[in-house]
């Protein structure tokens, strides 16, 4: 049974050595198409998509390897949640591992930030004054937020969004208040609080399909001297979760033929000694078959 144990042990860490293996080797070859691409011309996102559907299939084998379903159409259907887990992990991962991609998210915010910028007006501030005096509730001091912010007066955001955060009346309710925490997290980036920055995104982050708040956090994680290794751990994949199932079952269907057994060598011993007993007696009566 030890031994049984140990290579299902074996095999399994060898399923997790093969997956960060290809996943490593994906995020190179990944980076590597993007560094290609940054030289012809200035990246965007859809040069970025095309890097991924470049390099997926390539991995395809691999990726398949690590699922050890046998019914066709459960392992089809997990080789597809490997494929979507591997590209969500790569969107923030290749922050940290590839320079070319950081600094074109970067360069891509700075950008929005400054058009956003630009495109504000100075005169519109009064509105959003006279709306907090009248209406001081959360709302009027988020939207003047906001304007600040897009202003540049980050004192001034700061303030309002505090204050936004103190009226609103879920305020305990993170989904709630996500975009005044993530306002707060960009005012926090601007005084290079970073790591402040960073808490936040974890507070505010949805799971998986979360892309933005993830790529937002690895940047400003980047930033405070963060490494990949700082990532969140998240719950276990759909596919590790199958396989650990399916190696649970087996494990099970297993002791259950052992106990089976067991049970079947003890059911038959009691016979073999009542037979016995039975031969003793008639030998001490003389008593035979005839």
């Amino acid at each position: 049974m030890k031994l049984i144990i140990s290579i299902f042990t074996t095999f399994s860490m060898l399923i997790v050595a093969n997956a960060q293996t290809y996943k490593s080797d994906f995020r190179a070859d990944v980076c590597e198409c993007l560094e290609i691409e940054s030289q012809k011309r200035t990246l965007t996102e859809n040069a970025y998509k095309a890097c991924l559907r470049e390099m997926l299939p390539k991995y395809a084998e691999e990726i398949d390897a690590q699922i050890v379903e046998e019914d066709i159409n459960k392992k089809f259907h997990l080789g597809q949640l490997a494929r979507k887990e591997l590209l969500f992990a790569i969107s923030s991962e290749l922050i940290y591992k590839c320079d070319v991609y950081f600094q074109h998210l970067d360069y891509q915010r700075t950008s929005q930030k400054l058009i956003a910028r630009e495109n504000a007006k100075e005169h519109e501030l009064e509105k959003y004054n006279q709306m907090v005096a009248l209406t001081p509730n959360a709302m009027a001091y988020f939207m003047r937020a906001k304007l600040h912010f897009n202003l540049g007066n980050i004192e001034a955001t700061e303030a309002d969004v505090n204050k936004s955060l103190e009226l609103n009346p879920n305020r305990d309710n993170v989904k709630s208040t996500r975009h005044e925490l993530l306002l707060l997290a960009f005012v926090y980036e601007e005084q290079e609080r970073f790591s402040d920055a960073v808490k936040i995104y974890d507070d505010v982050y949805f799971g998986d399909l979360d892309t933005q708040v993830a790529r937002l956090r690895a940047l400003a994680n980047k930033k405070a001297g963060g490494t990949m290794s700082t990532i969140p751990k998240t719950e276990k994949s759909e596919v590790t979760k199958a396989n650990s199932a399916i190696t649970n079952r087996e494990n099970t269907q297993r002791n259950r033929n052992s106990n089976t057994k067991n049970a079947s060598r003890r059911t038959l011993k009691p016979r073999i000694e009542k037979k016995k007993d039975s031969s003793s007696i008639r030998k001490l009566f003389k008593i035979d078959n005839g």
